[in-house]
């Protein structure tokens, strides 16, 4: 790790990586560096235009493929107005819809989650029209009294783009759009090591928060308030010395030191009693790391870690990794409204989308995927949260049932610091007061995401 500062090159976290190193720090983009407008996180026009121009063009994340391992089983993505199901229609396929009746547009799935059992269709409710699975017309009720023209190139549900990748599944209503891969850029490079497959559903949280949905992700995309909002986190990790990365095509990363005492430590030579906490709670002796400060804890960390995998049975995945990657939190933006926190040992995937109605509001979830465990004396740590699980031996057998937060707190320790603040500055963005906003070159993600809206709206 480097302390030598610029605003081109900010702060490196290993220093020894270059060239295709997915580890090195991206080579410098510029980004503006002017005061962006209140009116971007408020305006019904700029929301009404991010719909027609963006969102109908970009992929979206919708679900996993955790949630469709069957063929019959499906699941609902929202997305604005939009409503779609995501089905896996043979066992080597997964293809989606839009959850809308060509009859009288009747919503055909009301549940977020569902099986339709073999041999059976997708329903209609309202006049009892059924359709098989790939989306073609099954029945058409007393198809007999509809003139021949009516229902001519009727040919069934209406497709939209679905793809994979790393068990995360993803839709796009532009035909023309460039492929899921290509849209991911570095993405799929940098995570080729990493099985999302191997992880399973520990927790996920949905809900309607009153703020934009770029009011939201911001605060996701920079660690510069983690001091203030998270201080939980400054005896264990960096929030100053983070290292940020650009990437084309609005792709973004930010890593996080973790596992050590950092910039922010009162003395970093002390190793503080949350360290010693964060290595027993995964099975490490701090007694074998005596001769190691706070500031080279990650060592005892890293090792650690290694030693987990190896008892837990995931010392495959662990052999592919660096000791940065095994202890560090390697964040990305999937463009245009996904962040990935990856974690060795688990992954807080989350996402924010647009409201239907209501520019000042949007749709948040947080889903946290975690390696299960052999260990039968072991617990296993949501990524969201850093919450110890009350079940020893976790297996994930059960897939984890989606919640809905009503109170701030119910959304988690970490998560709810966010929340509770995020009404607030929404309010604060419509204030006489406020010119805009004003970022500093540690919140230069949001400026890079926001060019790259821009260019889709055509600014």
């Amino acid at each position: 790790m480097t302390d030598d500062y610029t605003f081109e090159r900010g702060y490196v976290i290993y220093p020894e990586a270059d060239g295709e190193d997915r580890s090195a720090k991206a080579p410098f983009k510029p980004v503006p560096t002017g005061i962006v407008p209140p009116e971007r996180y408020y305006s019904a026009n700029e929301a009404a235009l991010e719909m027609e121009k963006l969102w109908t063009r970009v992929w979206c994340w919708a679900g996993m493929t955790h949630d469709l391992r069957s063929v019959g089983d499906y699941f609902r993505f929202d997305l604005g107005r939009e409503t779609f199901i995501v089905v896996r229609s043979t066992e080597d396929r997964i293809q989606a819809f839009y959850n809308v009746c060509p009859h009288r547009a009747n919503y055909l799935v009301y549940d977020d989650f569902g099986k339709i059992d073999r041999g059976a269709s997708i329903y209609c409710k309202f006049h009892g029209w059924r359709f098989n699975l790939d989306g073609s017309v099954r029945e058409v009720k007393d198809e007999h009294t509809f003139p021949p023209e009516v229902l001519c190139g009727m040919k069934g549900l209406k497709e939209v783009r679905c793809e994979v990748w790393n068990s995360m599944v993803f839709i796009n209503q532009d035909e023309n759009a460039p492929s899921l891969e290509a849209s991911l850029d570095v993405i799929v490079g940098h995570l080729a090591n990493r099985d999302f497959s191997r992880m399973k559903i520990y927790d996920e949280v949905y809900g309607v928060i009153d703020a934009n949905w770029k009011t939201a992700i911001e605060a996701f995309i920079e660690f510069y308030h983690a001091d203030d909002t998270h201080p939980q986190v400054i005896p264990i990790t960096s929030t100053l010395r983070t290292q940020y990365d650009l990437y084309d095509q609005g792709t973004s990363r930010m890593i996080i030191p973790t596992g050590y005492s950092g910039d922010r430590a009162k003395d970093p030579a002390v190793v503080t009693d949350a360290l010693k906490g964060f290595v027993a709670f995964f099975g490490g002796n701090n007694d074998e790391y005596t001769h190691l400060s706070g500031a080279e804890y990650r060592e005892a960390l890293a090792d650690t870690l290694r030693k987990w995998a190896v008892r837990n049975g995931h010392g495959d995945l662990f052999d592919q990794l660096t000791d940065g990657e095994v202890t560090d939190d390697w964040n990305y933006h999937i463009f245009p409204n996904v962040t990935l926190n990856v974690f060795s040992h688990s992954v807080l995937i989350q996402s924010w989308v647009p409201h239907p109605s209501d520019p000042e509001k949007h749709i948040y979830r947080a889903l946290s995927l975690v390696l299960p465990v052999l260990d039968p004396q072991q617990h296993v740590m949501d990524p969201a949260s850093f919450a110890v699980s009350a079940e020893k031996g976790w297996k994930g057998e059960n897939r984890a049932p989606r919640r809905y937060p009503e109170k701030p707190e119910e959304w988690g320790t970490v998560l709810s610091q966010d929340v509770e603040r995020l009404p607030l500055i929404q309010k604060g963005l419509r204030s006489r007061s406020y010119d805009g906003n004003r970022l500093s070159m540690s919140e230069c993600r949001i400026h890079h995401y926001l060019a790259e809206i821009d260019r889709y709206l055509m600014k």
